[in-house]
């Protein structure tokens, strides 16, 4: 007797319907699982430029900007309203600018304040990529130092897809330094370990509004010992006064 081999049956309406239904389920419990994209804040004491950052971020990701601030005061408001717990810290990325004008008035010195507005994200949470003009290595290093904080730098001479690309990166977990400022770290780097111990010292001391003789009387040196140490420090820095010094160390 010949083995009877049965044909394959052609699937049903029925058999159809519910396999479109699983799939249905399915692609809802992707999406339901799939996680969200972190929200954006963006410090920037220029009116402009955060609207345009806004507009190209979420023309071209799925990031949106929930949150803008241009001064330190309303950096200081939307700090506070992640302390508050109105809003979660692990939600959200901040864009932020070093040059940030202390007094939020446009005018008057600037402060570089930035670094303070990324260290106070930083302790709750909020991830930060510092997006500033002032790009040498030694603002990199203090940006992305334990003490400031940041998971990213962007220079703002950069094409906006990079800074996209440090977005989600930094979704992703990870740290992002725009490929052309690697090597300026790098040298920064290099050259803040040739510093001495006494020469670090005087170094991390100096201020751009603290004169050689206050310095000397915080240190209990004698102005003339700090100045033969700034001449070394300059001369291993490449740089010939204390603005360019702090310029090179990203702290000007």
């Amino acid at each position: 007797m010949r083995a009877v081999i049965p044909l394959p049956r052609k699937p049903g309406l029925k058999s159809q319907k519910n396999r479109d239904i699983c799939l249905y389920y399915l692609e809802k419990k992707s999406a339901i699982m799939a996680p969200m994209a972190k929200k954006i804040i963006i410090a920037d004491d220029h009116a402009l430029l955060r609207a345009g950052i806004k507009s190209w971020i979420e023309k071209h990701s799925d990031f949106k900007v929930e949150l803008d601030a241009g001064t330190a005061q309303e950096c200081d408001a939307v700090i506070e309203s992640l302390k508050s717990g109105k809003r979660s810290a692990a939600d959200y990325i901040a864009v932020v600018d070093i040059s940030f004008r202390n007094d939020g008035a446009g005018s008057g010195p600037e402060e570089n304040c930035g670094f303070e507005i990324m260290q106070s994200f930083s302790k709750l949470g909020v991830d930060c990529v510092a997006f500033s003009s002032h790009d040498s290595g030694g603002f990199v290093e203090r940006a992305m130092s334990a003490e400031i904080g940041a998971k990213g730098f962007v220079s703002k001479n950069a094409d906006e897809n990079v800074l996209l690309s440090a977005l989600q990166a930094i979704d992703e977990g990870r740290t992002y330094i725009q490929a052309e400022l690697v090597s300026g770290l790098l040298e920064t780097r290099d050259i803040s370990q040739t510093f001495t111990k006494r020469e670090k010292i005087v170094a991390d001391a100096l201020e751009l509004q603290k004169s050689n003789a206050q310095v000397a009387k915080e240190l209990g040196l004698s102005e003339k010992t700090v100045l033969n140490y700034l001449s070394s420090l300059y001369d291993k820095t490449g740089v010939s006064n204390k603005v360019q010094f702090l310029e090179k160390l990203g702290r000007l």
